[in-house]
């Protein structure tokens, strides 16, 4: 199941801050290809740069301040060097690059979970 037709997403956060490791991190990626009858409305109505901010708000909120780190990387090349947005080792690119198809986007939002946090 897509992150873009999930219907409890902060269950699916808090349950992946559960079982991780404090300093452990967390991924979640994501493109723009779904099922439009199958994907949420907000997803639906957002662009790129919004569903970043969606999956990120879900580590920020679930559970509160129990993630640190939080960031958005856009794995798909922009014409010249370097990301849209993050940092990767070219040698990351190297290995996943060649397998996205040419144009289209592939986005990963990342996290490391703290410590300790208020739940």
């Amino acid at each position: 199941v897509g992150f873009d037709s999930q219907k409890k997403p902060q269950q699916v956060f808090s349950e992946m801050h559960r079982v991780l490791r404090p300093g452990g991190v967390a991924l979640m990626s994501f493109s723009n290809r779904c099922f439009p009858t199958k994907a949420v409305k907000i997803w639906l109505d957002a662009d790129d740069e919004e569903r970043k901010h969606i999956v990120a708000s879900y580590f920020w909120y679930a559970p509160r301040d129990g993630w640190a780190d939080i960031m958005a990387i856009d794995l798909k090349p922009s014409k010249g060097a370097g990301l849209a947005s993050g940092t990767l080792p070219s040698s990351f690119l190297g290995l996943f690059g060649s397998l996205l198809p040419s144009g289209d986007p592939m986005i990963v939002v990342r996290a490391n979970k703290r410590a300790t946090c208020a739940t």
